[in-house]
């Protein structure tokens, strides 16, 4: 999976959340629920961190598409965390 994950606030973010790209990775791969929001643009995949935590990963459109397609990070937050 290619990730381009956007400096400034997704790295902040991910640092400050002990996120890791693995994290990410897994999340988008085994995910539970994907949440289409046309008003941000994003795509937000709900799913599992390698520690089995849930995640929210918080894409550009249209998101994964297959490995060969970048998947732009827009942020991620552990569920529960504003």
């Amino acid at each position: 999976m290619i990730l381009d994950i956007r400096q400034g606030h997704a790295t902040e973010r991910m640092t400050e959340r002990k996120i890791s790209r693995q994290d990410i990775e897994n999340a988008i791969r085994n995910h539970r629920q994907v949440v289409n929001d046309p008003s941000k643009p994003s795509v937000t995949y709900i799913g599992p961190g390698v520690n089995g935590r849930t995640l929210k990963v918080f894409t550009l459109p249209p998101g994964y598409v297959n490995e060969q397609t970048p998947v732009i990070i827009k942020s991620a937050a552990w569920k529960g965390t504003p």
